[in-house]
């Protein structure tokens, strides 16, 4: 769908440079007349804008599991989903939208009523390949800038609505200034437009990358930290409510848990919270759960073991975050630990996933 939305943004743009080209003005002002040399300024600033405000036409396609078709746990009340996205999705938007950009400007140049003067980032595309790279690298930044926010966002989204819905005000005035930036863009000096997105790109990108992180350790621990918020949404598996114990297995958690024939292969246990999380790997499912009181394993995601694909221990800041991946939909992870304890979990699982075997 990234590739989908960035043809059709990218064609809207074109379609409104070429009316204002042809010297018809949309809205009806002067008899409908509009000089053409304002194609360029209308069509750049379309293009900061859609840019801006690409978080809107992110879709969030791994919130349904591919085989069970239960919404995915881990995502409750999200406003946007994206920052549990495979990193790979979330920042192929940037490029991807930019590419397209870019490219449809030569587009605009070869229909040009207008062509623009020599020595700035309009009058030289076509004849020199840095005005396509300014334009790149400025759609490019845009994005990251605005994803950068909307992680911001949805950190705060479950306990800070207020400060959830300041954000997203102020992504929008900063959008818009973005969008007046643009409209700048086709009048500015090729050279001091290249120094500017030169420096805007690597800190925009640097922003998302650690705004991204960020809200995922914050979102991870808010779920650690408060797992009967999500019980309105616990899923129901093969007929069996998986909050109730399965089968009459002794010991407490992760056993309780357990169903008829099934057995417990490995578990790691996150102790950094008054209710702990688990990863559980049985030989019928990987579940993600909580532990309530002191004899009760509340399971918070789930999903068959086919689909893993390993699991990954690192510090995130000051943070232990045990992730489990999988091949089908996003990774589910939990926070703090023991790091002997989670790195042993992630050999383990490694070799399980490899071989199918468990190291006794």
């Amino acid at each position: 769908m990234t590739v989908v939305y960035g043809v059709v943004l990218t064609v809207l743009a074109l379609i409104a440079f070429s009316t204002i080209n042809a010297g018809i003005d949309l809205l009806m002002v002067n008899d409908g007349n509009i000089d053409p040399k304002y194609a360029a300024i209308v069509g750049f600033g379309i293009l900061g804008l859609v840019h801006s405000i690409a978080i809107y036409f992110f879709t969030d396609d791994d919130a349904i599991a591919a085989d069970g078709g239960w919404a995915e746990l881990t995502i409750p009340d999200s406003a946007t989903g994206f920052i549990r996205q495979e990193g790979y999705r979330v920042f192929s938007v940037g490029p991807v939208f930019a590419v397209f950009a870019a490219v449809s400007i030569f587009i605009w140049r070869a229909i040009a009523a207008v062509p623009g003067e020599s020595g700035t980032v309009w009058g030289d595309y076509g004849s020199s390949p840095l005005p396509a790279l300014i334009v790149f690298l400025a759609c490019w930044s845009a994005v990251n800038i605005g994803f950068t926010f909307a992680s911001c966002a949805e950190a705060f989204h479950r306990d800070l609505f207020a400060l959830f819905v300041t954000i997203l005000v102020a992504m929008a005035f900063v959008g818009l200034g973005i969008t007046v930036g643009f409209l700048f863009l086709p009048a500015q000096s090729t050279g001091s437009a290249l120094i500017s997105v030169v420096i805007a790109f690597p800190v925009s990108l640097f922003a998302l990358v650690g705004a991204r992180a960020w809200a995922k350790v914050r979102v991870a621990r808010w779920d650690a930290a408060d797992p009967r918020q999500l019980q309105h949404l616990q899923p129901r598996w093969d007929g069996i409510d998986p909050s109730t114990p399965g089968s009459p297995y002794p010991g407490g958690p992760p056993f309780d848990m357990l169903r008829r024939g099934e057995k417990l292969l490995m578990h790691f246990k996150s102790e950094r919270t008054p209710e702990p999380q688990l990863l559980i790997v049985t030989n019928q499912r990987v579940v993600r759960a909580s532990i309530l009181g002191s004899d009760r394993t509340f399971i918070l995601d789930q999903t068959e073991p086919r689909q893993l694909s390993g699991v990954t221990s690192q510090r995130v800041g000051h943070d232990l975050m045990t992730t489990a991946h999988f091949h089908d939909r996003s990774d589910v992870q939990v926070v703090g630990g023991d790091p002997a304890q989670s790195r042993a979990f992630a050999v383990a699982v490694a070799r399980l996933a490899r071989t199918g075997k468990v190291r006794r």
